[in-house]
């Protein structure tokens, strides 16, 4: 039985999990149109080791923190895999860090509008924050990214020696899914901005 891992925060990033919690194969799809990208590659991604959805162990995603319509790819497939009686587990990008042993940093990320996004942690203790251009802050500790695509330049000062959470998340999987799956981690959507405020119109 295998575990399928979706990321549609920002570009489409699929994995497949053997019993081991080892992957078998981690894929990102950038630049690419994400609705129509993840049943595909997914598809194809099973195709390719000879597995069907009726051999998912479970599914697990990463539930933000990202944009409504992006999380809204993955929110959508885990509730289309409940229905065949898969579980789903989910986590925040910004806990990768510490669940491989890292216990103070700053994970930041572009949140548009002119907005920027801060988790900072010491210790097991975290605090989000999203912060406008004038209120960018030098950051604490060691600092986490996303992926590039998750940069300007506004945030490319701050991020020099930056280690992203994506490459951590290939090269540490089993430490990370036996903690999600053994704590069986159900977060809930961590968006930005709620929809309301995603979606107004500009005057």
């Amino acid at each position: 039985m295998s575990v399928l891992f979706i990321d549609s925060s920002y570009d489409i990033t699929l994995g497949l999990l053997d019993e081991g919690m080892e992957w078998l194969d981690f894929r990102i799809f950038k630049g690419q149109r994400a609705s129509s990208t993840l049943q595909t590659e997914t598809h194809r991604l099973l195709k390719d080791f000879s597995k069907q959805m009726k051999d998912l162990k479970r599914v697990v995603t990463i539930a933000g923190p990202g944009f409504y319509t992006g999380l809204r790819l993955s929110e959508g497939f885990s509730d289309v895999t409940s229905f065949f009686n898969i579980p789903f587990n989910s986590f925040y990008s910004y806990e990768i860090p510490q669940m491989t042993g890292i216990q103070e940093g700053t994970w930041i990320t572009k949140a548009y509008r002119g907005e920027y996004f801060f988790y900072e942690w010491k210790n097991g203790e975290g605090k989000a924050r999203l912060l406008e251009v004038k209120d960018l802050i030098a950051p604490r500790g060691q600092v986490f990214i996303h992926s590039e695509t998750s940069l300007d330049e506004k945030l490319r000062p701050f991020t020099t020696h930056a280690i992203s959470t994506s490459d951590l998340l290939k090269q540490n999987p089993k430490v990370i899914f036996e903690n999600v799956l053994g704590k069986n981690f159900k977060r809930e959507s961590y968006y930005f901005r709620a929809p309301e405020d995603e979606f107004r119109m500009n005057p």
